[in-house]
């Protein structure tokens, strides 16, 4: 009988151990298993230009769902940091955030140093605020940093009023690449400039084209258009220029001569 009774004991043992580890965790003595299994996956989403000129501003969106804050309802957090071979320059702003809907925006400045591929690397938190559950997430993005081709432009206004709410619209190849605006008065002149950053730019002729544009007036080149396009060389090969024009930075300069006239007012019928 003395097994018999050695299995009972046994038995009571194992049972009054397991109710005293229960009681134990429930009363906050013994460390609760994590339960981040127990959440959705947290997703990172990142709006972000692949390249971009050296010193650029480029402008990020970063978008955070899941975990305990999107299970439950809480918050979502980010740090944000800057890794390159040469970060003289650069900044992040701002480079951290909290927020109930997981949407931040976010401005990058890249380094003055140009060719390089920097890395932005992205820690976020998703937080349940009732019961202080959280988990994170790290998530890496790379950007192209290259030095632009400078389209400039010198613009003088040769008629007698002030040329307001001017645009000059920027194309490479065809391509648009982007736009300023500008106000100019009578008798002045202005430069204006645009950089052409593509991640990738071949050496060899291209065109430039600049077209400006005004919904007061007309404005127009010297030559009576609007339009005006010029062709360029990149690289030092096959230049009939003659100029040594390298991928790094190459200035356009382009004087145009600006005529601006108002436009004629409607007469009505009698």
């Amino acid at each position: 009988m003395k097994p018999v009774r050695f299995r009972i004991r046994a038995c009571v043992s194992t049972i009054a151990f397991a109710f005293a580890t229960l009681l134990a965790a429930m009363m906050g003595v013994l460390p609760v298993a994590d339960n981040a299994d127990a959440y959705t996956d947290i997703s990172i989403g990142i709006d972000c230009p692949t390249f971009g000129a050296k010193k650029e501003v480029v402008r990020c969106t970063l978008t955070v769902t899941g975990g305990p804050a999107g299970d439950f309802g809480g918050n979502f957090s980010y740090k944000a940091e800057i890794m390159a071979d040469n970060e003289t320059g650069s900044l992040l702003s701002p480079s951290t955030g909290t927020s109930s809907t997981g949407v931040f925006k976010l401005n990058i400045t890249l380094p003055g140093y140009a060719p390089q591929t920097i890395k932005v690397r992205f820690n976020v938190t998703s937080e349940d605020l009732a019961s202080g559950d959280s988990t994170e997430k790290t998530r890496d993005i790379e950007i192209k940093v290259v030095d632009p081709i400078v389209l400039r432009a010198t613009v003088h206004n040769t008629g007698s009023v002030a040329a307001v709410n001017v645009t000059a619209e920027f194309y490479a190849d065809g391509i648009y690449l982007g736009a300023r605006t500008f106000n100019l008065a009578a008798g002045a002149s202005t430069v204006i400039a645009y950089n052409w950053t593509w991640a990738n730019i071949a050496n060899g002729k291209h065109t430039a084209t600049v077209v400006i544009d005004n919904t007061n007036g007309l404005v127009e080149f010297s030559n009576g258009d609007n339009v005006l396009t010029l062709t360029i060389y990149v690289g030092d090969e096959s230049n009939p220029l003659g100029a040594v024009l390298t991928v790094g930075v190459i200035i356009m300069s382009v004087f145009v001569f600006l005529t601006y006239l108002q436009k004629p007012s409607s007469k009505r019928k009698k």
